[in-house]
């Protein structure tokens, strides 16, 4: 996950469709308009008093902005708060987004301060010397920008968040383009991050091991999830009384990450995302075989989500109809593994598909879509690892990575989540799938059998017009078709050799320990995810026998559209942890106490970035005044500036009691991605990386991530009973 996802806890506290499309090359100047491909006229449709879209004009898409002033906007044929007042009424409740327009800005911290705290911030690297040359030249280089380009940088800064859109988040309008859409390497395996859920307890097996009952449980469980936004009775999220931001769950839905074109149709140097109203597209996309099928999850007439049953009969019809097809050059198939190449490729074969007027409107079907849920049925993955890289990429075939919300069943049952992150961090996504897990957990599974009986329209030798000809039935899907051309086959083709060699490259390893959890964490008075961190230091420490820089994503949604900060785990007192901990002269006592002044300076500093008071967002946006041919300062392009902000260990938590798997891949080739859990009797670490370029493997790894989580609890555990008999004797 290239920016990481945040380690908040999460808390879990239309209209009809017309036949008159007319088909055309622009839309407006907008580089989605390469996309979209519908007709304007001079005057907009209207609504009639029966909720439904006026048929004396063509059907319309037009651009509006998001109710919440967040910068986006999405196209439809009428804005949200007409299909709100027309057709919900009495179930709009107005909570989800009640508190962004009361949500604070994002500070700019204080030059001086950022500066003070980078030194001591890098004083580890400096084997916490400030007498060394290397620390001293570190304070000439900071006292240099203070001096000179610092304060003018720092103005212009100010500046820019007082001007026009950037006032109440001045990272947000280039930190998407930078840290994602500019981002060329693969989504996959280096930006999206994954879940891999749990099996469902016994009571629901029958559920669990049929994978297109427990696929209809996960869309109508998350279509509930959906109506929840539509209504906006998902209550807002609060934390320690603090308002969270909700400005991802506006753009969870109905939206996908493509290439971008400028205003001259040309291509762009990095990509861009689409958003549709989630009032007027109620399908999803399922894969099977590398195809694409449009689902609808409401009906047609009233809007209202479907039955079960009804869902349980289009999945049906998709595995019945596909098990006996070839591959063809109009089908879907290796479409997806496209979205796997580097984006620049990427974007040069998309300029060529969409050429063909089928192909570009099946991609938009593609980009309309609720989410996508693909069936993996010929998978069936056992251990960890197997059900760990079932989520996190797949076969590379049967995906499609620019969708943000993808869900998976494999043919045993087992089922996972991938997320594209160039708009979403990870409270969201966990919140959304937390949620799923819940559900499905709490079905009574006699109840929920018992709907499901085979509708003769679902059949696939069923023709489509009788199908359709009945209110209650729904035409049997079919693939979304493509136009191959040979040049696409050749890509596509490359697409799968690229993903395949990239793939094999990482190797990956559960570290899932069982022996204590937060519970254990929190008896002995320690933040738990504080703790779990100094067992990353201490496992690397004995591994490589040094500390490398070392990213923790630290929420900052209490803020407007806020996103996350970097906490910087490794602090003067890991250092003195990691390096005293195994000498034989060290007490006990002496350990305890080391590990407490590393948790505790990890907390504060964790604290300080949630509170957008950390120093690395900062220096990214300073680094973002400079102007073109303007001189570098010094310090940002001094080695060991740039050294201790290149994440070689990069960690953030997402954790939850449903899941069994969470994470993504290294930032950079030569260290190490740590996605971890803490729950509440386990740990879990996911560890990935390259280990023929960073000179070690994840089994070491996970080897003295074992050793290092049993010494620090053994000493904890001596050091508490030594207490105890010291208390005992001083009452006699």
């Amino acid at each position: 996950m290239r920016y990481y996802c945040n380690p908040t806890t999460v808390r879990l506290s239309m209209t009809k469709s017309l036949k008159n499309y007319n088909y055309t090359n622009k839309l407006s100047s907008s580089p989605a308009a390469i996309t979209i491909n519908r007709s304007f006229s001079n005057s907009t449709a209207k609504m009639t008093q029966d909720n439904e879209p006026s048929q004396q004009q063509p059907l319309l898409l037009q651009k509006f902005p998001m109710e919440t002033n967040n910068g986006e906007h999405y196209w439809a044929q009428f804005d949200n708060n007409t299909h709100i007042t027309n057709e919900r009424k009495s179930s709009f409740k107005g909570l989800t987004f009640a508190n962004q327009s009361k949500l604070p800005s994002l500070p700019i911290p204080d030059l001086n301060s950022t500066i003070s705290k980078y030194l001591n911030s890098i004083k580890p690297y400096c084997n916490n010397d400030t007498k060394s040359i290397k620390f001293q030249n570190q304070k000439l280089l900071c006292n240099d920008f203070i001096e000179n380009m610092g304060p003018l940088l720092q103005d212009r800064l100010i500046e820019f968040n007082n001007n026009g859109n950037n006032k109440r988040n001045w990272l947000s309008s280039f930190w998407d383009n930078t840290a994602y859409l500019e981002y060329n390497d693969p989504v996959i395996p280096y930006v999206s991050y994954f879940y891999v859920h749990k099996d469902l307890t016994m009571q629901n097996s029958r559920i669990q091991n049929d994978p297109l009952m427990k696929s209809t449980a996960i869309i109508s469980t998350v279509i509930k999830f959906i109506e929840s936004i539509k209504d906006q009775s998902l209550p807002p999220e609060i934390i320690k009384n603090n308002p969270f931001c909700m400005n991802s769950f506006q753009m969870m839905f109905n939206n996908s990450r493509l290439p971008d074109f400028n205003n001259n149709n040309e291509l762009s140097n990095r990509d861009t995302n689409i958003f549709y109203s989630i009032y007027e597209n109620n399908f999803m996309i399922v894969m099977y075989k590398g195809n694409f099928y449009k689902v609808f999850t409401h009906c047609q007439k009233t809007k209202k989500p479907l039955s079960d049953n009804k869902i349980w009969n289009q999945l049906y019809s998709i595995t019945a109809s596909s098990s006996t097809k070839t591959t063809t050059s109009h089908d879907g198939v290796g479409i997806g593994s496209l979205t796997s190449l580097p984006r620049d490729q990427w974007r040069k074969t998309y300029a060529e598909l969409i050429k063909d007027p089928n192909s570009k409107e099946s991609l938009e079907t593609i980009h309309k879509a609720s989410f996508i849920l693909a069936l993996d049925l010929d998978q069936k993955p056992i251990t960890l690892e197997e059900n760990t890289r079932s989520s996190w990429h797949g076969d590379g075939i049967n995906r499609f990575y620019d969708k943000p919300l993808q869900f998976f069943v494999t043919g045993n049952g087992s089922s996972g989540f991938l997320a594209e992150h160039s708009k979403m961090d990870g409270t969201p996504t966990l919140f959304l799938n937390t949620f799923v897990c819940q559900q499905l957990n709490k079905l009574n599974q006699d109840e929920f059998l018992s709907q499901f009986s085979l509708n003769p329209s679902s059949s696939s030798s069923s023709s489509s017009s009788s199908s359709s000809s009945s209110s209650s039935s729904l035409p049997p899907p079919s693939p979304l078709p493509f136009l191959k051309t040979p040049q696409i086959q050749s890509d596509i083709k490359s697409a799968q050799e690229q993903f395949q060699n990239q793939i094999n490259q990482h190797k990956l390893r559960v570290w899932q320990y069982n022996k204590y959890g937060k519970n254990f964490i929190k008896s002995m008075k320690f933040s738990p995810d504080a703790y779990i961190q100094q067992i990353i230091q201490l496992a690397l420490y004995k591994l490589l026998g040094k500390q490398l820089p070392t990213y923790e994503a630290a929420s900052t949604r209490k803020f407007f559209k806020g996103r996350t900060e970097t906490g910087r785990s490794v602090s003067s007192s890991s250092y003195e942890l990691v390096t005293n901990w195994s000498k034989p002269h060290i007490t006990n006592e002496q350990r305890c106490k080391l590990l407490t002044n590393s948790i505790m300076d990890h907390s504060n500093y964790l604290k300080m970035a949630s509170e957008g008071m950390a120093i690395d967002r900062h220096f990214f946006g300073l680094k973002k005044m400079l102007k073109t041919n303007e001189t570098i300062p010094p310090l940002f392009k001094d080695e060991l500036f740039n050294y201790s902000s290149t994440w070689l260990v990069s960690t953030s938590q997402l954790s939850s009691e449903y899941f069994q798997g969470y994470g993504w891949s290294q930032v950079y080739d030569n260290g190490v991605g740590l996605a971890y859990m803490l729950n509440n009797d386990w740990l879990h670490i996911n560890i990935v990386n390259k280990p023929k370029i960073a000179g070690f493997d994840p089994d070491q790894l996970h080897y003295y991530l074992t050793q290092a989580a049993d010494e620090i609890a053994q000493v904890l555990i001596s050091q508490q009973q030594q207490q105890q008999q010291q208390q005992t004797k001083a009452k006699l």
